[in-house]
């Protein structure tokens, strides 16, 4: 009787033994899992990588390796060997064939794979493992210390599941799509524009060459009338204003895919650029003779450029909020209109008469007349901040402010595949 209850006593402390390791093994199994999490956040896969198998390698409960076998796939998607990515898919179909993801939380061409790979195994039959079987890491990866219990029997290993033929197709499309996967973008915009902040740099130049212009109509059309006038002092006082606009169409390139946050653009913009002055011009005349007349004057170019950017974005690249900063340069044909117009009168003794006139000509027109010769190109030159706000799966919103030949604001709306 004694040695039946020291043998029963024997036995009930061995299976308190392991049930007790089992548990402090399943808790740092938690705590690989989490850190594996963690480093997949920041994009670190290797170590994601390490962390899942040691979690893979410890855990006997099906839901764990679901987890350690999902994130090794997902992993190996990411750094595009699709061959170790759907050899992790097969593995969680033995665990958790029933599992199903969704496009809003994974990307699309991932998606398809994983639920392709499932549902051919769900076809063949795919057996379930055992929860007392491990599935250890490869040669490559550290080997974890695990504690072993010895039973009072033997129990023969379970027999190991069969590996599931490769799905036709799987490898050369999954590799297709995980090259183009989060490398893409492309974006529209649309941008105000304007100089007036630091109009000061230059106002008086500009205005100075907007009055020669109106003086020089008013002249022209007196001496037209009046050959022996004598021009005396001229002055004005307009007022300088600048607007504009811009929008353009842009492809982005990530070198990395989605663990990327510096791109590389490729733009199409179409920019509004615009000068105007408006205001009192006054040309007197020797003898006595004065002309007085309300004057505006408008440069205006309209030029399609093509622009070369880049971008770096701030924080993770799995962030839905991310800051950047953009450096650009870009290249167009300068062509554009500059236009005038007066309405005044001419007195001389008591004798007054109306006096007015408008014209429009183009910049290869104006360089003749202001015999300068205006450039063919104009450079433009890109730096700004901006904000990059994801509001749906690859679909995100964008706001920027910063130089663009001038100072901009800009808004647009773009979709990273």
């Amino acid at each position: 009787m004694k040695t039946i209850s020291r043998g029963l006593l024997c036995a009930l402390i061995i299976l308190a033994s392991a049930g007790l390791l089992s548990a402090n093994q399943e808790v740092e199994v938690e705590r690989n899992l989490a850190a594996a999490d963690a480093f997949f956040e920041k994009s670190d896969y290797p170590a994601a990588i390490e962390a899942y198998f040691k979690a893979a390698a410890l855990s006997t409960k099906p839901e764990n390796l679901s987890r350690a076998y999902f994130g090794l796939s997902l992993c190996h998607f990411y750094q595009r060997d699709m061959a170790e990515s759907v050899r992790w898919m097969r593995k969680v179909a033995l665990v958790d064939p029933d599992k199903r993801i969704s496009a809003d939380a994974y990307p699309k061409p991932f998606v398809d794979l994983f639920t392709q790979v499932l549902a051919e195994a769900r076809a063949k039959g795919t057996p379930v493992v055992s929860p007392g079987r491990v599935e250890g890491p490869p040669a490559t990866a550290p080997q974890p210390k695990t504690v072993e219990v010895a039973p009072e029997k033997a129990e023969p290993p379970p027999a190991a599941a069969p590996v599931l033929p490769p799905a036709a197709g799987v490898s050369s499309a999954g590799d297709f799509w995980s090259r183009l996967a989060g490398r893409f973008e492309i974006s529209v915009h649309f941008s105000d524009w304007t100089v007036s902040p630091v109009t000061s740099l230059f106002e008086s130049a500009l205005k100075d060459e907007f009055g020669e212009a109106i003086q020089t109509a008013i002249n022209r059309e007196l001496n037209r009338r009046y050959p022996f006038l004598i021009k005396g002092p001229f002055s004005s006082d307009l007022a300088l204003d600048s607007e504009g606009s811009n929008f353009g169409f842009e492809l982005r390139y990530y070198a990395r895919g989605r663990a990327g946050t510096f791109s590389l653009g490729l733009g199409f913009e179409k920019t509004n650029i615009a000068f105007s002055a408006s205001g009192t011009a006054r040309q007197e005349y020797a003898p006595a003779g004065v002309a007085e007349a309300a004057a505006s004057a408008k440069i205006e170019t309209k030029p399609f450029a093509t622009h070369l950017s880049f971008r770096w974005e701030i924080g993770s690249p799995a962030a839905r909020v991310k800051p950047f900063v953009t450096f650009g340069l870009g290249l167009a044909p300068l062509d554009g209109t500059f236009e005038y117009s007066y309405l005044g009168t001419y007195s001389y003794a008591g004798y007054q008469e109306s006096i007015q006139d408008a014209a429009k000509k183009d910049f290869k027109a104006l360089s003749e007349d202001i015999d300068f010769d205006i450039p063919d190109l104009i450079v433009f030159l890109q730096m700004d901040i901006g904000l990059k706000i994801e509001i749906f799966r690859g679909l995100f919103l964008t706001g920027q402010a910063g130089l663009w030949n001038g100072f901009h604001l800009r808004g647009g709306i773009g979709y990273r595949f």
